[in-house]
């Protein structure tokens, strides 16, 4: 699924929330939008969803994203608006009714979704209440319902927000399967280490603009990943040539 944005703008009761913005998402790649809060990110997802009002192009295969009825996206929110009384595996067929409809999933849907359950560390809960859950278990109950759906691209703010590092990993290890089959994956992520680890390529946004947008292991050195958050990170670079990122503590902030 190839995405083209050119000279995307939106703004919000008088506010440039996205500026300018033109470029292209290669099927099949991780791209990982990172930038302070504020930057735009979660909107530009929104955008690229076709949930969001906006001037100027952006194209999925083509056509204008919030025409392209066609698409079969996913989207990953970092505050879902969830139904009451719902069970775990029925939150996750959720991810299955446009191929079989509500309630009316075939057997080979049924055992796909007890296959996810499995992956995402959910299959001893599943008949639990999604209300009964705590933060890191329904972040990962919203990533199952979205790999249930088989995606074609699949959008996700912070993903791993709510989770350990175990969980962290696990869930980037399943997103990282998904992408090996083909499919396309866009996200946001606070933790710029774990973004150059997993993702192909870095968008670095700020104040609605990129400022730089490359491979990850060229984006994660950049002098625009620095201005982005006002040069206060230091990276370093393992001995296994991995680069961990690091706020850095100012002498003011001692005081």
């Amino acid at each position: 699924m190839m995405i083209s944005v050119r000279n995307l703008d939106l703004t919000i009761n008088g506010k440039t929330i996205l500026n300018d913005i033109s470029l292209d998402i290669q099927p099949g790649l991780w791209s990982c939008l990172v930038g302070p809060n504020g930057a735009g990110k979660t909107t530009f997802l929104k955008v690229l969803l076709g949930s969001a009002r906006y001037s100027g192009s952006v194209k999925s295969d083509g056509v204008e994203v919030f025409r392209n009825h066609k698409r079969n996206v996913a989207f990953v929110p970092q505050q879902p608006q969830i139904p009451q009384g719902i069970s775990v595996s029925e939150y996750v067929a959720l991810g299955r009714s446009k191929r079989d409809g509500w309630g009316n999933e075939s057997s080979q849907s049924r055992e796909f979704i007890a296959k996810v359950l499995e992956q995402t560390n959910l299959y001893g809960m599943q008949r639990q209440q999604i209300s009964q859950l705590s933060g890191g278990e329904m972040q990962r109950t919203l990533i199952a319902r979205a790999l249930a759906q088989e995606p074609d691209l699949i959008l996700l703010d912070e993903p791993t927000s709510a989770l350990d590092l175990h969980h962290q990993i696990e869930v980037l290890n399943n997103l990282q399967f998904l992408q090996k089959q083909g499919v396309t994956i866009i996200s946001t992520m606070h933790d710029i280490t774990l973004a150059a680890m997993y993702a192909d390529r870095i968008i670095v946004m700020q104040e609605g603009r990129v400022l730089a947008d490359g491979a990850s292991s060229e984006i994660i050195h950049s002098p625009e990943l620095r201005t982005a958050f006002d040069n206060r990170i230091n990276v370093y670079t393992l001995d296994s040539g991995r680069p961990v990122v690091i706020a850095r503590k100012d002498e003011k902030d001692e005081r």
